[in-house]
């Protein structure tokens, strides 16, 4: 890529090429990485710096979406991205940047849309009307709202926001934009005017200030052509000024903090048991690569697995003093250090954090374990190779963007930035010595400050009351003549800002073939118990070779050239009794917590934790596939490929050897108790579980024994349990692992480099129960270990298997629930399609896609409109359902009854019938069902995961998903009406669905009010209410 118009810099990493290059004439920059993966991906980058609580850059990132000097309409950006094997475009603003990304498949779309998406970040139409309708403004019944508005009002006055704030305020001097709340305090957006954004955006988005980050496969000739282009359309504008000064880099921000402090911070909570606490150190700047990583590798050994000095402390103990303890290192021009503590028991505050010091002054008292801290460097050197295999996009965008805030433009910086190997062998030859005085430095003689954060019922109830109060005197105000003003204004806004685009602006940008994606080639193999037939490709030679008789079924999955295996054990569920299920959360908490038992030797559980954590790069036990399922658990081991072996010998072991002990399921069992009132206070969160807990029937789903609400109460029954008899406990985890552990409920999915596994079946082939590590003989298979050839795999059950009659026969039932929160969220449901290979599937498909799109018609009418700030359409053949969600609502009423309305008038011969379906917008649809689908296969290991989960559990061929895209492009605008009618209607019919609403107290009683009207037989009560009357404790 070389131009005399542009400085060009090249740069290697990681067996990647860099390309730098930044225009002599503008200022713009450009970073491309070379990446042979099938999606292309841009994060445009400019340096943000606020020096109040405006949010301006936030609010200036939403009014860049709304049109351009080029393409002055709302949405034309999005709708176009739907045309380029995209799903619209994104952004997100943090304290020191604000960054617009788009993801495409292939070059072809992203060329074409990168000068338009330029176009739009330096020369935004920044409207009146935009401001009005997606920043803030009052709707007709005097209620503050806004696309904006509703994001804050979110995370306002949650207990992390209010104390970085607060930690904020105290470490930076009043002339640091890092004391600004960036994304903008309620009160201050109320007053924020259209002109202060748009001088914001003046000083701030010049083209000098903008990088365009580019990862994938791009060809350099077409890249530098566009770039051109781009340039040149910037020098049409006028004189540049390439000499402005660098936001943070020249500002100098200080801290200001000079001795140790604390604080407390109250946060409003219903529940005041659990509280946090957070400690920051100024720290290193970012551009102190060696310090930087140091303190990272630092944090790990001291808090790092439940082995580390600060888990043992403070987490791994019979009354936990917090349930995680986290190190966090900021990028910024000088960072800050953050620990948290999360849900410390409030009686406990000033205990936890005293416990933290005296197990630092503990480390320092004696050497290091240096042997540790090596596997942990090596460690880290392995996740840099697994994490650009993994997620190339993110491993190199993040690095990038920080250099082009913090470090030089020649390029010099950024390749030492990416040199994360060479930083780690310099840090490989520290000493015990080196470390402790690198910790004393910047943990002890460094001024820190702690803040403590206490929830506060009455808090709760004062903020309720005051911004009920607030906004009735706000009604009282205007008045009703005042609030028909309003509502007449926001609708002139609306209209203005809704003003259709010209239908040729959209169809000038033809959607790319797809005969152009450059798709992961994917090869099976199989073994064991044949679920599915062999195929004929050299990975199936390769086992073949190693062909080995086992008890279950093993999918292998070729990743070449990966370095790494993935080792995952699907387990079915239905063997284990109703009595066991509610356990079996407790069972996953401690898999890799347990002592061994191994040849006759005990071996205690920080011996095992030290082991797994030196031999594997991850492990995981967890319920679902990671991709729903979540009827099955998933256990999971990823290890280098040459620990192929050692990584099932570690599956023998945790499974078979493991020797349960009643102290440590304790630990976890106080661990969870502690962490579930955090989990309360997320809106979303406990709509999904009141929703589950309505849904699935706990005699039969193992995923509604481990619904947050069924667990309150069951762990509180297991507590007074392990206090009354303990070996009755043990007995039960012995008889989950004689009933779970069944080669019959067994699916392994092995990705790897097929090549280079040694042994890649007979591995196996001593995998299985053995002698029981408490000194029993434990219960063997019918098959010993064994296949005769007979053996069968259990059915794998689904949620839809699973359903209540509520779930089943949805009629008209809504549940509103009330907790401390200043949104509301819903979850919507009715009947659909129950098939994973169902022939309305791609219609259905399409017409999702067609209604969920980035200034769609969801889009539009209610997050337009300021009613939610999300709203999205979801099918689940698992369960059987169609869902509506909406998340962050401000109205959630007025938005169910927007999206009913909205959909009917698309239904053919509706008396209120719309224009219909758009043809454009049909196309923008299906292309942008290719990048859902191509995406969720964009590594090689992405794409493993999805060839198990789309042919074992899902039962479809390994070419169904190219061919159900071939079938999504033949699909007619009558095919998809017929699937409004058919599934989309019914959902929004009171007849056929059942709704659930969480919501803070004092909107209770309007949304009782409000779906009661929409003809829903409505109940409304507090989350501990549901849990006393829904959650029934002798089920358990």
């Amino acid at each position: 890529m070389v131009s005399s118009q542009f400085d060009h810099h090249t740069i290697h990493n990681a067996g990647k090429r860099i390309n730098l290059c930044t225009s002599k004439q503008t200022g713009l920059s450009c970073v491309q990485v070379e990446l042979e993966v099938p999606t292309v991906s841009g994060y445009f980058t400019l340096a943000t710096e606020c020096f109040n609580d405006s949010g301006s850059p936030h609010t200036l990132e939403h009014l860049i979406f709304l049109g351009s000097e080029q393409y002055p309409y709302k949405g034309v950006l999005d709708s176009l991205a739907n045309r380029a094997f995209a799903q619209g475009t994104n952004a997100w603003t943090d304290t020191d940047h604000t960054a617009y990304t788009i993801e495409t498949v292939g070059q072809e779309g992203f060329l074409r849309l990168l000068p338009i998406f330029v176009d739009h970040i330096l020369y935004p139409t920044m409207t009146a009307s935009g401001c009005y309708t997606e920043v803030y403004h009052i709707n007709g019944k005097g209620e503050d709202a806004g696309v904006v508005y509703s994001e804050m009002q979110g995370v306002e006055n949650t207990g992390p926001n209010l104390m970085s704030l607060r930690a904020q305020r105290a470490l930076h001097g009043l002339e640091s934009g890092y004391r600004s709340e960036t994304g903008g305090i309620l009160s201050e957006v109320r007053k924020l005017t259209v002109a202060e954004i748009r001088a914001y955006h003046a000083k701030y988005y010049q083209a000098n200030n903008l990088v365009l980050v580019i990862t994938g496969k791009v060809d350099q000739a077409a890249l530098l052509g566009t770039l051109q282009g781009v340039d040149a359309t910037i020098l049409g504008h006028g004189p540049v000024n390439l000499t402005g000064p660098r936001p943070w880099v020249d500002s100098h921000p200080v801290f200001q903090l000079k001795q140790t402090s604390k604080e407390t911070v109250a946060f409003p909570e219903e529940d005041e048991s659990m509280g946090e606490i957070a400690i920051t150190w100024p720290g290193p700047s970012v551009v102190d690569y060696i310090d930087h990583y140091a303190i990272d590798m630092l944090g790990m050994y001291l808090a790092h697995s439940a082995v580390s000095p600060m888990q043992a402390a403070l987490v791994e103990l019979e009354d936990p003093l917090c349930t995680d303890v986290d190190f966090y290192l900021s990028d910024r021009l000088r960072s800050t250090l953050t620990v948290s503590l999360a849900s410390v028991p409030v009686e406990d505050l000033d205990k936890a954090e005293a416990v933290f010091f005296e197990t630092i002054e503990q480390v320092l008292s004696k050497d290091l374990d240096m042997e540790r801290m090596a596997h942990l460097i090596r460690k880290d050197k392995l996740k840099v190779t697994n994490v650009v295999e993994t997620d190339p996009h993110g491993a190199f965008s993040t690095p990038i963007i920080t250099d082009f805030i913090y470090g030089t433009r020649d390029g010099a910086s950024l390749s030492k930035a990416l040199d994360d190997v060479q930083i780690l062998d310099e840090l490989s030859t520290w000493s015990s010595g080196d470390w402790q005085a690198f910790m004393r430095k910047w943990l002890v003689e460094a001024p820190h400050l702690t803040i403590f954060g206490r929830p506060s019922a009455a808090l709760a109830t004062k903020l309720q009351q005051a911004e009920k109060d607030r906004i009735a005197a706000q009604a009282a105000k205007f008045g009703d003549q005042g609030l028909k003003s309003l509502a007449e204004k926001l609708k002139q806004a609306q209209e203005e800002n809704d003003r259709p685009m010209p239908e040729e602006m959209i169809a000038s940008f033809p959607v790319p073939p797809i005969s152009s994606i450059n798709f992961i080639t994917q090869e099976t193999a199989r073994g064991g118990i044949l679920e599915l037939p062999k195929l004929d490709n050299a990975s199936q030679r390769l086992v073949d070779e190693d062909d080995t008789s086992l008890p279950f079924f093993v999918q292998f999955d070729n990743t070449h050239p990966s370095e790494f295996v993935s080792i995952n054990l699907y387990l079915t569920c239905s063997s284990v009794s109703s009595e066991l299920r509610p356990y079996l959360s407790i069972f996953l908490q401690t898999f890799f917590l347990n002592p061994l038992i191994k040849d006759g030797v005990e071996i205690d559980y920080e011996d095992v934790v030290t082991k797994l954590e030196a031999d594997t790069l991850s492990y995981s036990a967890s319920f679902g596939s990671g991709s729903g399922f979540g009827e099955m658990i998933r256990i999971k081991l990823k290890l280098e490929v040459s620990s192929y072996a050692l990584g099932i010998t570690w599956l023998q072991d945790l499974i078979y050897n493991a020797d349960y002990q009643a102290e440590r399921i304790g630990v976890a069992l106080s661990k969870v108790q502690n962490d579930l009132p955090s989990y309360k206070r997320e809106g979303d969160s406990v709509s999904l579980a009141v929703l589950g807990a309505l849904q699935l029937d706990a005699t039969k789903s193992v995923a509604r024994a481990a619904n947050l609400l069924d667990q309150t109460l069951f762990l509180d029954k297991l507590e007074d349990e392990l206090e009354e008899d303990e070996e009755a406990v043990l007995s039960k985890f012995d008889q989950i692992r004689s009933q779970l552990f069944q080669p019959a409920n067994m699916r392994v999915h092995v990705a790897a480099d097929v090549a280079r596994l040694q042994g890649p079946l007979s591995s196996w082939q001593a995998f299985g129960p053995g002698p029981a590590s408490r000194g029993q003989k434990r219960p063997r298979t019918d098959s010993q270990g064994q296949s005769d050839g007979t053996a069968k795999l259990q059915k794998i059950t689904l949620s839809q298997h699973c359903l209540t009659p509520y779930g089943q026969r949805p009629n008209g039932q809504a549940q509103v629930i009330s907790i401390s929160t200043d949104s509301a969220f819903v979850q919507l449901f009715a009947r659909s399609l129950n098939i994973f290979n169902d022939p309305d599937l791609p219609a259905l498909l399409v017409l999702i896609a067609y209604l969920n799109a980035m200034e769609g018609l969801l889009w539009k009418h209610i997050r337009g409109a300021g009613l939610a700030y999300g709203a999205d359409l979801k099918l689940d053949p698992e369960s059987g359902c169609v869902y509506f969600s909406l998340y962050r609502a401000a109205d959630p009423i007025k938005a169910l009854q927007t999206a009913a309305t909205m959909l009917r008038a698309l239904v053919p011969g509706n008396t209120s019938r719309s224009d219909g379906l758009s043809v454009l917008m049909i196309d923008g649809a299906k292309s942008s069902l290719v990048f859902d689908f191509v995406s969720r296969e964009s590594s090689a290991s992405a794409a493993a995961h999805q060839s198990f989960i789309n042919q074992v559990l899902k039962g479809q061929s390994a070419s169904y998903r190219r061919d159900l895209l071939k079938a999504i492009q033949k699909v007619e605008m009558q095919e998809m009406e017929a699937m409004l009618k058919k599934h989309l209607v019914p959902l929004f019919e009171p007849s056929s669905s059942n709704l659930v609403c969480v919501v803070g107290s004092s909107k209770v009683q309007e949304c009782e009010s409000g779906f009661s009207e929409m003809g829903y037989a409505t109940k409304a009560c507090s989350l501990e209410q549901f849990e006393q009357q829904y959650i029934k404790g002798d089920k358990l």
